[in-house]
């Protein structure tokens, strides 16, 4: 590849970074709003319940499905039956999840049951009209992810990339002015919803200019084949069954009483925010590199390159969960005490965001696990394994169940990823007690050293700035405590890179 062509590459994948991260940002700006707004009640449950079905519709398609069957295909083709096989895809998919929305429509009871079974009759919360608005989305959301095909296909990445920044910005927007009115925020939450797809996907037509929009393709042969829906259906299951996760532990969740659903949403909101930003793009960033190795049949690079992505994982994730653990709390406050969410809320949210961090270093051993599966060829082995223990899911939720214990029940999250990570690590590497023990062993060193750093940080804040801060309001404290947190973060990051050369000297 040319310089230039290099440069292109950096730069088309730079402005999809920013749109995504500006997207996640936009998505946890929403998820503050609705404590502040709603709290942990019973509307707020509603209120993520109608979130996730746009939300649960995006993340299934665009995280495998509809991107690993149309892109290769679509740029493989001239512009002609490009644009012939885009209208062709839209017809199909439009069809398929309007007879979805349909059936929305005629069992909107079922639908919501699927998704909380817990939660005692969410339809008094709605009008009429705001099911047939949701069911509306339905389809459009699954158009967008259509289009958002094409102009990945196009390269461009950022119209793309900023099609959940736009959606999420249209809920804001709607909660804004439920706010400003004092009501009616799940019929504005609704509209906002609509609206949010609604312009997506007319802001990725708009994108792709007049050349998928001629008449020709009315008259174009049929493009989609059966080997592209077995395809589709293939992408679909092997990358997006990860997605469904926390879909489950919320479900789960409204077995345990009002406000729950709720509760977990904002929780794993917290931790998949430092996974999107670190974990995810280290696993993105390896992909090339490993397949390349592969590709070259270098076993000896592969291994030197998979061993190098974890060690710098694990620092990473070991400092996230060591700095999180003993300062979540404040973030937890600054982020949702101004809203309707008293103090034994935040209590429960922070407990919660710490028992789910414990699966950061897991979630870090598993993503790069599959990473490297997938580059070197062998997705089957992913797509195997994750269905596993996805339905090993189901069984680590029953103890929380059963005891009607909201933490036992978010414990079933880093269970499920270390049993997955193991799966997958073990399917990585035959010899699987010997790469179980070097991931252990590197795991142990880096949480030794970076522990080190931050017991030193939690002197500093038991013994200085709670004394110096005393007399200070709760809210000075915790900015003061997050200052401290993201300082120890820094030092625990430079720690870990120092551990990582000596252990390569």
């Amino acid at each position: 590849m040319s310089f230039s062509g290099r440069a292109s590459l950096m730069s088309a994948g730079f402005l999809l970074s920013l749109a995504l991260m500006m997207g996640r940002l936009a998505g946890f700006l929403r998820e503050i709003m609705l404590a502040s707004f709603l709290g942990l009640s019973i509307q707020a449950d509603v209120a993520i319940i109608l979130l996730t079905i746009p939300d649960l519709l995006v993340n299934l398609l665009l995280s495998g499905g509809i991107g690993v069957a149309l892109i290769p295909t679509l740029k493989s083709l001239s512009a002609k039956k490009s644009s012939a096989l885009f209208f062709q895809a839209s017809l199909v998919v439009g069809l398929v999840f309007t007879a979805v929305s349909v059936l929305f429509i005629l069992l909107p009871s079922a639908c919501f049951w699927v998704l909380a079974p817990g939660l005692p009759e969410p339809l008094q919360y709605l009008e009429s009209w705001m099911v047939y608005i949701i069911a509306v989305a339905i389809p459009l959301t699954a158009l967008s992810g259509v289009s958002t095909a094409v102009l990945n296909s196009r390269n461009k990445f950022f119209v793309s990339g900023c099609g959940t920044l736009i959606f999420n910005l249209s809920i804001i927007a709607s909660l804004l002015v439920a706010t400003i009115r004092g009501e009616q925020y799940l019929a504005w939450l609704c509209f906002g919803i609509f609206c949010g797809v609604v312009i997506r996907w007319w802001s990725q037509l708009l994108a792709m200019g007049d050349a998928v929009l001629n008449r020709s393709v009315l008259r174009h042969e049929w493009l989609v084949s059966s080997f592209l829906l077995r395809k589709f259906l293939v992408g679909l299951a092997s990358s997006s069954l990860l997605v469904v996760v926390p879909v489950i532990l919320r479900a789960g969740a409204t077995n345990l009483g009002e406000g729950e659903l709720a509760a977990f949403n904002y929780a794993i909101k917290l931790v998949e925010l430092p996974i999107g930003i670190f974990i995810t793009t280290l696993a993105t960033v390896a992909f090339p590199q490993l397949s390349a190795a592969h590709t070259g049949i270098d076993p000896a690079a592969f291994g030197r390159l998979l061993s190098d992505v974890i060690q710098r994982s694990l620092a990473l994730s070991a400092a996230v969960v060591l700095c999180g653990v003993p300062f979540i709390d404040s973030v937890v406050y600054l982020l949702f005490s101004s809203g309707r969410v008293d103090i034994e809320g935040l209590h429960h949210i922070t407990i919660l965001a710490q028992i789910a961090l414990l699966s950061v270093p897991f979630v870090a051993v598993s993503s790069l696990a599959a990473t490297a599966l997938n580059a070197s060829g062998r997705s089957k082995l992913v797509l195997i394994n994750t269905c596993v223990v996805v339905l090993l899911l189901f069984l680590f939720c029953i103890p929380g169940l059963l005891l009607t214990e909201p933490v036992i029940l978010m414990g079933a999250l880093p269970v499920f990823y270390m049993v997955y990570s193991f799966y997958l690590v073990r399917a990585v590497e035959r010899k699987t007690l010997k790469q179980g023990l070097m991931i252990v062993t590197l795991g142990i060193r880096y949480f030794f050293v970076i522990g080190g750093v931050v017991f030193v940080s939690i002197l500093i804040d038991a013994f200085i700035l709670r004394i110096v801060l005393g007399s200070q309001s709760l809210w000075i404290v915790s900015v003061c405590r997050v200052c401290l947190a993201g300082i120890t973060f820094m030092i625990s990051l430079v720690a870990g890179i120092y551990v990582k050369r000596m252990s390569q000297e």
